[in-house]
């Protein structure tokens, strides 16, 4: 009987899915009038980069060397890591 574990990339998108709720909800509780309000539970998922994906690898390449310099924990990491990914188009 095989085991109930999730595979790498359900893991990866449940990371992302999770790091844009907190990124959601502390800009509301901050009151950020230039985010629109959105329904959580509507199901959408915005897919629109916000930056190239050459700046997202940038930023990756930038996130993967703090980590190594022990500047940040591997939860932290890996929400962050997540949520660029999520932001890389694929055409």
């Amino acid at each position: 009987m095989a085991t109930g574990r999730s595979s790498f990339a359900k893991r990866q998108r449940d990371m992302a899915k999770k790091a844009k709720a907190q990124a959601k909800r502390e800009r509301r509780l901050e009151g950020d009038p230039e985010t629109p309000e959105e329904d959580e539970d509507s199901g959408e998922i915005d897919n629109t980069p916000t930056l190239s994906n050459e700046e997202v690898m940038e930023q990756v390449a930038d996130l993967h060397r703090r980590y190594d310099d022990g500047q940040m924990d591997l939860d932290t990491f890996d929400e962050t890591r997540a949520t660029l990914m999520a932001q890389i188009s694929v055409d």
